[in-house]
């Protein structure tokens, strides 16, 4: 190879000559003696400009073709699948994702092959194999071509797993992220967990990053296989997390690859995975939360949660962590959602501050009612509900993971309320409980902090007091 068309000229005559003095023949009429940047080699196109390989576009209506055929029959020939399984396979050198697409074929054709391993044998057509001959038929033609090579690593990702948790470190960007198993892991085998914290790692440390190659350092060789292969064989369930996690990737032009580090230079990552970090770990008891969303509205996001003690679906982690959800909410904007908001107590004010600039339509707030707080008149003054102080169970707070209880269980008082970032919203109901509250003849009350929490009242708004409502009992 050269970029002079002459040099590669001479190049090649003066190997076909070497070639020949050493007693081999060279066969001209298969040989391409002319430089050219295409050629065709095996059923290829090797491209030297984009440095990439193609199938012809017999192979790829071949694929086409043999895929319509299948999917048109109910129950097929295990041959006719072995046959079209070849054509996949072969597409591997040019299609970087085909061996994400095969695997439910090949599970399926072992079915039908039986114990007499008999090739006329006919099986019928899973679901799943139906979905990758369909895959196949749409999807060959803009996915061929596959880079001869991947762009240079530009990220190293450690990772770990134990069997209390998993953790990773980026040592380029000085980051880490880890998390535990929840308990619906908890009879998963070591490769399995090894490889889904290789995918919680990623997908924590690198949610913005695209077109980049991130090359994973582990000490387990069955999650690096699952990772370069882009599968395998051997577990179903590996397979298809491994399918989970290099789409993730291919959705934004990530390239992975994964080598092999021995586990006592796995220092990080291991300690990661068994170090977790509990001050943000405290949850409100489930029936509690469950009857003030009956008492006040039904939010659709948890702003401040992990996977352990997440009160909705929808959430979004405090650190870098979450593995189905984003992390750090303070990053992004609260003003499309109605949330619910737990934050770590010393947040109280900034959460408060992010409701007002985001000009958030509702949230229910949950904290301490601290009096002397330099946050709590920030909230008294934007609230948009009576406020409920929450009842003074033993587990009102607790970890989910190990039920320990908030150590401050005995002197705490935790209140949830309405808060709004829309100011019309606030002078409305500030304007209603002026008119609700205040009667004719009755002195009004300074607006004074000492009056706080006393015979049942949460504060006083423009000189009116403002009391607690009960907690509804569903």
């Amino acid at each position: 190879m050269n970029r002079d068309k002459e040099i590669c000229r001479n190049d090649t005559v003066l190997m076909c000559d070497t070639l020949s003095s050493l007693g081999y023949t060279v066969n001209k009429k298969k040989s391409v003696l002319v430089p050219t940047q295409r050629l065709i080699f095996f059923g290829f196109v090797l491209d030297s400009v984009l440095f990439m390989v193609f199938l012809t576009d017999e192979k790829v209506q071949k694929i086409v073709s043999s895929a319509s055929n299948l999917l048109q029959k109910e129950v097929v020939v295990v041959r006719d699948l072995a046959s079209f399984i070849g054509l996949v396979i072969n597409a591997f050198y040019a299609v970087l994702e085909a061996p994400l697409h095969y695997r439910s074929l090949e599970r399926n054709k072992l079915l039908g092959l039986g114990s007499n391993m008999n090739f006329d044998n006919k099986v019928v057509l899973s679901k799943d194999s139906r979905e990758e001959l369909l895959w196949w038929k749409n999807n060959v033609t803009i996915k061929n071509g596959k880079h001869i090579r991947p762009g240079p690593v530009e990220y190293w990702c450690y990772c770990d797993a134990s069997f209390v948790g998993w953790g990773s470190y980026d040592e380029e960007l000085n980051k880490s992220a880890n998390g535990r198993w929840n308990s619906s892991l908890f009879d998963k085998s070591i490769n399995y967990l090894e490889l889904l914290a290789i995918f919680n790692a990623v997908r924590a440390l690198y949610n913005e990053v695209r077109d980049t190659h991130i090359e994973i350092k582990s000490d387990n060789v069955s999650a690096i296989a699952y990772v370069n292969d882009l599968g395998g064989m051997t577990s179903l369930s590996m397979d298809l997390l491994a399918k989970d996690l290099w789409e993730w990737c291919l959705s934004r032009d990530i390239f992975l690859s994964a080598s092999y580090i021995p586990g006592v230079d796995n220092v990080y990552a291991d300690y990661f995975s068994r170090n977790f970090s509990e001050s943000t770990e405290w949850s409100l008891k489930p029936d509690i939360f469950e009857r003030i969303c009956g008492t006040l509205f039904k939010p659709d996001i948890d702003l401040f949660a992990s996977e352990w003690n997440k009160k909705l679906d929808r959430y979004v982690s405090w650190f870098s962590g979450s593995t189905e959800s984003a992390y750090d909410s303070f990053t992004m904007s609260w003003s499309g959602f109605t949330p619910y908001l737990f934050p770590p107590f010393n947040l109280v004010g900034k959460v408060m501050n992010k409701v007002l600039s985001d000009k958030v339509n509702k949230a229910i707030l949950v904290f301490p009612f601290w009096k002397s707080a330099t946050w709590f008149p920030l909230v008294l003054y934007n609230i948009i509900s009576f406020p409920i102080r929450l009842p003074r169970h033993r587990d009102l707070l607790s970890q989910e993971h190990n039920g320990k209880t908030h150590p401050l269980q005995n002197s705490l008082t935790m209140v949830a309320v309405v808060i709004s970032g829309k100011h019309y919203k606030v002078r409305e109901f500030q304007d209603q409980l002026h008119v609700s509250l205040l009667k004719h003849g009755r002195k009004e009350p300074s607006n004074s902090m000492n009056s706080l929490g006393v015979a049942g009242i949460f504060g006083v708004i423009n000189k009116v007091k403002v009391p607690f409502q009960r907690l509804k009992v569903l």
